[in-house]
């Protein structure tokens, strides 16, 4: 018959500080940044605190700032997150296109400004009838312009559309109340 082998198994050894030593720094380091005693401050004066944050939030101003942050909420929710990068990052090259028009402007003014009888720059005469009449034909700027119209008739038509209330505008289900 065999012989039975014997094995005590041993823990392996400590590779960190075990977990109810992560809790007692976790409770030390809250003490020192003083988050405890701020938090026993609020639980022991939450009448006082509950009736301060409603007496602000009761205020008109309050309440407009809160709803204001709910209508952008549900503005952003409708709009899918690539449409929104496309539209931030457009905003974004047409900041940097105007600002790179802008400063091209002041350094040709600024050099203009020596020599004011040679003020014969493309940019700021007129273009006259028939530099209105290429504009007119130009494809790329039509094509440039037609999205900015259609986008002025659509802000313009919603500006128009009544809202009694914004929550049903946006759901399109009527609220229950007075």
């Amino acid at each position: 018959m065999a012989t039975r082998i014997e094995h005590d198994d041993t823990p392996p050894p400590a590779t960190g500080p075990s977990a109810r030593q992560e809790l007692d720094q976790l409770v030390q380091t809250l003490h020192e940044h003083g988050v405890l005693r701020f938090a026993n401050d609020v639980v022991a004066s939450n009448h006082e605190l509950l009736r301060i944050v409603l007496g602000g939030l009761d205020k008109p101003g309050t309440l407009n700032a809160l709803q204001n942050a709910s209508a952008l909420a549900m503005a952003f929710s409708a709009l899918p997150p690539e449409r929104f990068y496309q539209v931030m990052f457009a905003i974004k090259e047409a900041i940097e296109e105007i600002s790179r028009h802008r400063h091209e402007g002041a350094a040709e003014d600024a050099s203009q400004q020596a020599d004011l009888d040679q003020r014969s720059s493309s940019r700021d005469a007129a273009p006259g009838i028939t530099g209105l009449y290429r504009l007119l034909n130009d494809d790329e700027l039509w094509h440039a312009i037609k999205p900015l119209a259609a986008g002025l008739r659509a802000f313009s038509q919603r500006l128009d559309r009544p809202v009694d209330k914004p929550v049903t505008d946006f759901t399109g289900k009527p609220t229950e109340g007075p």
